[in-house]
């Protein structure tokens, strides 16, 4: 897929598939529009038993393209729907600090897969500094140290970015530092504990809003 992405057709492809769906409303980040594209392209593929090369001649035509932006669209417009009904929660000022550092370390966790998946990280990083500077914009306007309520956007960006990167680890798409894969039924290192074993944590989690808010993927 490296070579065919760097062909002619391809970047035509791309191209009109980020303007269609620029203008439906989607923002991207950055390689996140190709990878997409190269996903939808290898499904196809492998649906229809092909080279992703005839895939991406034969059948990722114009219309095609129109067809797969306006399902991003959807998607993006349903992931804004999620935000927008999520129920706020109530943390301390402490609990908020760690909820900061959690997404801090999955931060730098995401950076470490920029080279394998950059799409899928440059996602995780955007989301988490929504995440963080949402917090922290709570934190600094609670003038007297009370309570704060954590809601909307900032809300479905952590939770989506903490349970992604803990289901990441555990099925060990992720590569953990600790130089393990973190497979179902294995044993967890301290980092991995520490992202789903805190209860403040869990509780922070638990509160789901009745659809799971993810970054829009379409192809898969």
């Amino acid at each position: 897929m490296a070579n065919l992405r760097n062909t002619k057709l391809f970047k035509e492809r791309l191209a009109q598939f980020e303007k269609e769906a620029c203008q439906l409303g989607v923002v991207w980040v950055a390689a996140e529009a190709a990878d997409i594209l190269a996903e939808r392209i290898a499904f196809t593929a492998n649906q229809l038993g092909v080279t992703e090369r005839t895939a991406l001649q034969t059948y990722t035509t114009p219309h095609a393209i129109s067809l797969l932006a306006k399902v991003l669209a959807e998607h993006a417009a349903t992931y804004q729907e999620v935000m927008a009904e999520a129920e706020p929660v109530t943390i301390t000022v402490a609990d908020a600090g760690r909820m900061t550092a959690a997404l801090g370390m999955v931060c730098k966790l995401a950076t470490e897969q920029i080279g394998k998946d950059p799409g899928g990280a440059a996602g995780v990083l955007t989301d988490a500094a929504d995440a963080i500077v949402g917090i922290s914009a709570q934190i600094r306007a609670n003038d007297g140290g009370g309570p704060l309520s954590i809601g909307g956007r900032t809300l479905v960006y952590s939770r989506t970015v903490l349970t992604g990167a803990i289901e990441q680890l555990t099925t060990g798409v992720w590569e953990c530092p600790c130089g393990e894969q973190h497979l179902p039924g294995s044993d967890c290192c301290n980092l991995v504990l520490t992202l789903i074993a805190d209860p403040r944590r869990r509780r922070w989690l638990a509160g789901r809003a009745r659809r799971t808010a993810r970054r829009p993927a379409v192809g898969r």
